[in-house]
């Protein structure tokens, strides 16, 4: 019996312990989004409202080169948002701009290409489109990667395939 009790009181300052130590020292951190290098993204605007229409500026980040030309497809929820329309930034991709946008599945292509005029272009942050959208209804929501953008890069008097990323947007209609 006594081998009992005292394995038994083993057991409970173990696990006394445990949650000592995993309980102390709990740090409430605000969530930030970290852009990185090489990736295509959504500039999160403040609040989007039910039934009205916001903007959502689709955003690029590369230092080592200038981007010339993108493909970007995204799939969005067809209760939660109305995609009204789709401007590509013609102040950089002026040779080629096209979008489609699929109301039936919820799909939303975007192609664009910069014309021969590329000595003035600069590299870092650059905006590729706005999307204007409209929330349905109140909740929150994700705009999904439907396939790997495809990037045109100017490096050194060439253009090469850049190999960017494009992490799903959450999306809070209030």
């Amino acid at each position: 019996m006594k081998q009992v009790l005292i394995t038994l009181a083993v057991l409970v300052a173990v696990m006394v312990g445990y949650y000592w130590l995993n309980s102390r020292g709990i740090v409430k951190k605000n969530v930030e989004t970290v852009i990185l290098e090489k990736q295509i993204y959504f500039q999160a605007t403040d609040k989007m409202v039910t039934n009205e229409e916001a903007t959502l500026p689709l955003m690029a980040k590369y230092s080592n080169g200038v981007i010339v030309s993108y493909a970007v497809d995204f799939s969005y929820d067809l209760a939660m948002i109305k995609i009204i329309g789709v401007e590509v930034n013609k102040d950089i991709f002026d040779k080629k701009a096209e979008v489609k946008i699929d109301e039936n599945f919820g799909k939303v292509t975007i192609v664009a290409e910069n014309s021969k005029e590329r000595n003035k272009l600069v590299s870092g942050e650059v905006k590729l489109a706005t999307i204007k959208l409209k929330g349905l209804k109140k909740g929150t929501t994700m705009i999904y990667l439907s396939r790997r953008p495809e990037t045109g890069i100017l490096e050194s008097g060439k253009v090469v395939e850049g190999n960017f990323q494009m992490p799903n947007f959450k999306v809070n209609f209030l």
